[in-house]
């Protein structure tokens, strides 16, 4: 082997280790079907939530049985919703009427083990937590008693 072809041969090797290594980087911040949720749990639920504004590529609903103060609220209480179809997200009347102490009720299931759901989009580069997700198939915005 020349040295011209050794040279090019080095930098042939190192163009693909960097090109492994970014790709090995970029799978661990982006969401994939691994991710995903697998299997409903088959029983029915329904269950009241509440938003909270995360600062993270993480779950951000809890149940509004933990009240409006988030401080004693732990990484687990957190979940993703996921909707039945396409059309159905969340009502707009929920977030206009979020502040006043409104809740958003939904019916559905868990899937079983924490995931990613399937339509998460992400806000950061960061590979989102993984956590419970509620498949849901109806909603509705109420007032807590």
């Amino acid at each position: 082997m020349t040295f011209r072809n050794r040279y090019l041969f080095i930098v042939f090797i190192v163009v693909c280790l960097v090109g492994l290594i970014k790709q090995w980087k970029d799978h661990y911040r982006q969401v994939d079907d691994y991710d995903a949720p697998k299997q409903l749990s088959g029983k029915t639920e329904v269950i009241s939530l509440r938003h909270v504004e995360r600062k993270c590529d993480c779950a951000d609903w809890v149940e509004a049985s933990h009240g409006r103060d988030s401080a004693g609220v732990t990484k687990d209480d957190y979940m993703y919703i996921e909707p039945a179809s396409a059309g159905m997200d969340v009502p707009a009347l929920y977030w206009a009427l979020e502040d006043s102490g409104y809740v958003l009720r939904l019916t559905g299931q868990f899937y079983k083990g924490k995931s990613i759901p399937y339509n998460y989009t992400q806000k950061t580069n960061q590979k989102p937590e993984k956590a419970r997700v509620f498949y849901y198939t109806a909603s509705e915005v109420v007032k807590p008693e």
